[in-house]
């Protein structure tokens, strides 16, 4: 809290009040933590130690929950009627379990007391998030009869041969799902899952969350959107090729994760943007899938690169598709990287430059704003119509 003392009708929420997991200054999410509480409340010092409450990062700013608001008034009341005007107190965590599961998942009932949104009545702890590494994600991406999609880069689900559950990613990258909704899959995948379990960070805001707990679905980023066309083709084209043609890595869920319009436009920077999109869109196309899809298909890979492999596999499938037109925001990404990276000559790259600025009809010394909007709204839209060709094949 910010002053060194306050009245006890300040500890009250207000009438109507329901504390919510979003900052009233600056609306972004807040994590648990603790702290030692010492105020004077209404000429009674209260101290707690390891009190919960709730932190805006970006503001530096703690929100009392509805629990820890009734500790400080309880202590006061105690104080007064013990005749003393200082009481000391340490908290102990409850570390309450839910007998939802006989596997021994680790998580933390803090969190489903004290986050907002979660602590439902008749739900006994079903909404307690339970995290996980994020390589959780790589190993179920990497098993031929699962598949993991994504609605937005920290909003997604994994489909097993026989279960489907979602699951959303905070900005550590550690993976959150729901106690309730585990409890609910098959034995042996909770094992897995048990595997990468992890201790809370206490931090669950996401998209996951505000979808699944405040039903708010805001309109996609170009960066989201982009992410989940490509995960929307992924799954139709697995479908369609019987295999997985391209591989979720940790570094991609690091950059997709991370990934934001530059604010600046310096050489380092498209360096950096130009490389962290190629290798989100180009590079985790799996070379080695791609050139089996072919083969399977009557093609011959030999000597073509990955987007050729591609572009040749969508062509086997469709029909009356200009798929090189479909697929130029690959290739443009593509140039893009080598002239950003100077990969090549300088006169070389800037030729590259100026064939990718023409190719998304931009003024040639166009902004890297400029390029790296049109790069993603070209991608998002050819991964929407190559799902299309995926599905109608």
């Amino acid at each position: 809290m910010n002053t060194p003392s306050c009245n006890l009708k300040d500890i009250f929420p207000p009438a109507g009040h329901i504390q919510r997991l979003y900052c009233d200054t600056c609306g972004r999410h807040l994590r648990l933590t603790y702290i030692d509480f010492n105020k004077e409340v209404s000429e009674i010092g209260i101290y707690i130690k390891d009190l919960p409450v709730l932190h805006c990062d970006a503001c530096d700013l703690d929100y009392l929950p509805d629990d820890s608001r009734f500790a400080i008034i309880w202590h006061h009341e105690q104080a007064i009627k013990q005749g003393i005007s200082v009481i000391r107190a340490t908290r102990r965590k409850p570390n309450l379990r839910y007998n939802f599961t006989p596997i021994s998942f680790d998580y933390d009932s803090d969190d489903y007391t004290n986050l907002p949104g979660l602590d439902r009545p008749h739900s006994g702890g079903s909404l307690t998030p339970v995290f996980f590494n994020r390589a959780v994600l790589l190993k179920y991406d990497a098993l031929p009869d699962y598949s993991v999609s994504f609605a937005s880069s920290t909003y997604g689900n994994i489909d097993g041969p026989d279960f489907y559950i979602s699951f959303g990613i905070n900005k550590s990258g550690k993976v959150i799902m729901w106690l309730g909704d585990i409890a609910k899959l098959p034995e042996n995948e909770q094992y897995y899952l048990r595997s990468e379990n992890i201790p809370s960070d206490h931090d669950i805001g996401s998209e996951f969350y505000d979808g699944q707990i405040e039903c708010i679905f805001t309109e996609l980023t170009k960066e989201k959107t982009a992410f989940a066309n490509r995960s929307l083709f992924l799954e139709a084209a697995q479908k369609r090729f019987g295999v997985k043609i391209a591989h979720l890595d940790d570094e991609v869920l690091s950059l997709v994760s991370s990934l934001n319009a530059p604010i600046t436009d310096t050489r380092n920077e498209r360096q950096r943007t130009a490389d962290a999109l190629n290798k989100i869109y180009v590079e985790s196309f799996d070379n080695k899938a791609l050139g089996s899809t072919m083969k399977s298909l009557g093609r011959d890979p030999k000597d073509l690169g990955t987007l050729k492999r591609l572009q040749s596999a969508l062509e086997a499938i469709a029909s009356g598709e200009d798929i090189a037109a479909i697929m130029l925001p690959f290739f443009t990404l593509y140039d893009f990287r080598v002239a950003a990276l100077h990969l090549t000559s300088s006169e070389t790259a800037a030729q590259k430059l100026k064939t990718v600025t023409n190719r998304l009809q931009l003024k040639e010394d166009a902004t890297l704003g400029e390029i790296y909007s049109a790069i993603l709204d070209g991608l998002s839209a050819s991964f929407t119509r190559m799902a299309a060709i995926a599905e109608r094949s």
